[in-house]
């Protein structure tokens, strides 16, 4: 059987230099087509292309094992530095040369989550000589104590080992900083700053999607993570200015209609992040419909109403699973004439 070249195989190539993003979508195209010595079934098209590097094999899995270890050998001592020294250390070893993506991710989360709470505790010790009348006494918050040297941490990180999730926690150490800082200072309602930083975060996943509309480089990981992120920081925060501004019938069908649309939006940027982030209140709200807008309480669980919204959304997930990509090819024509139209990827035939 011959031999062919993966996705991921490609992408690695073009991240490694050995060719470009161009010939990387030729080769491509080559493997893609038909084949009269392949059987029927190579035809087939992939069940998914919305792909990110989470593992490079099982032996990812086996030194993620180790490091765990090694971690618990390092918390044992007591010496928290210390931990991150050889959090980073070993991210030398596994990410930097290896590029193993499983354990660069436990490895980064460790690293940064050491290292702000070792500032935190050598904070604790020096703010306690200032009187708390001090210019200082703002740096008392304790979100900021930890937000800060974790933004920086996870920056340092990422610059120095370009791990796409890197940037997730770059994005969710500045969210705890800027709600800690916005709450404190303006009083703002939690639910307005909470969706203007995810649209911040999701402009940034944009870009990065931007620049890389066929998905072959590091740059689609990169927007991976921040889909995520933005997704949960957009999806909840609106439908609970929904839920809290509005009640019963029509807060559920603003909430339909805002899933609605964000199954248009994802669609429309092959993204399904956003979606699984509004499911928790999609379900509420087809459940409040069928239930006459009664309150979810443990015995709706056993009820007909809670049983068939389980299925219908089951079922709306199944069918846009299923027919994302015959739904994305009559959706994507109308977007043809849009100034952004080139920015999005364009719908599998």
């Amino acid at each position: 059987m011959p031999a062919t070249l993966s996705p991921d195989d490609l992408k690695s190539a073009v991240e490694a230099g050995v060719i470009d993003a161009a010939q990387a979508e030729k080769l491509k195209a080559m493997s893609a087509a038909p084949n009269a010595s392949a059987p029927a079934y190579a035809d087939a098209p992939l069940a998914d292309e919305e792909r990110f590097r989470f593992l490079n094999g099982f032996n990812d899995v086996f030194l993620t094992i180790g490091v765990l270890l090694i971690a618990a050998a390092a918390f044992a001592t007591g010496f928290l530095m210390l931990a991150a020294v050889i959090f980073w250390v070993l991210s030398e070893i596994l990410v930097r040369r290896l590029r193993a993506v499983l354990p660069g991710i436990v490895l980064s989360s460790l690293f940064v989550a050491t290292t702000a709470i070792t500032f935190q505790y050598y904070w604790y010790g020096i703010r306690t000589h200032w009187d708390i009348s001090s210019a200082f006494a703002f740096w008392t918050n304790l979100t900021l104590n930890l937000s800060l040297p974790a933004l920086v941490a996870s920056l340092i990180y990422y610059l120095r080992f370009r791990l796409p999730y890197a940037l997730a926690l770059i994005a969710f150490s500045a969210y705890i900083g800027v709600i800690g800082t916005l709450e404190r200072v303006s009083g703002m309602s939690h639910s307005v700053v909470a969706l203007a930083y995810g649209l911040v975060v999701l402009t940034a996943a944009l870009f990065f999607d931007a620049r890389d509309p066929k998905r072959v480089t590091r740059l689609s990981d990169c927007a991976f993570w921040l889909h995520i992120v933005a997704a949960f920081f957009v999806t909840s925060p609106l439908i609970n200015l929904i839920t809290q501004s509005t009640n019963g019938a029509m807060a559920s069908a603003l909430v339909l209609l805002t899933v609605f649309l964000f199954a248009i939006f994802a669609l429309a940027i092959d993204r399904r992040a956003i979606l699984v982030s509004s499911l928790a209140s999609f379900t509420y709200a087809v459940y409040s419909i069928l239930s006459g807008g009664l309150a979810w309480s443990r015995s709706d669980y056993t009820q007909p109403s809670f049983t068939l919204t389980l299925a219908l959304v089951g079922g709306f997930v199944l069918i846009l699973g299923v027919f994302w990509h015959p739904l994305r090819q009559r959706l994507m024509p109308l977007f043809q004439n849009m100034p952004f139209a080139h920015y999005l990827p364009p719908a599998r035939q």
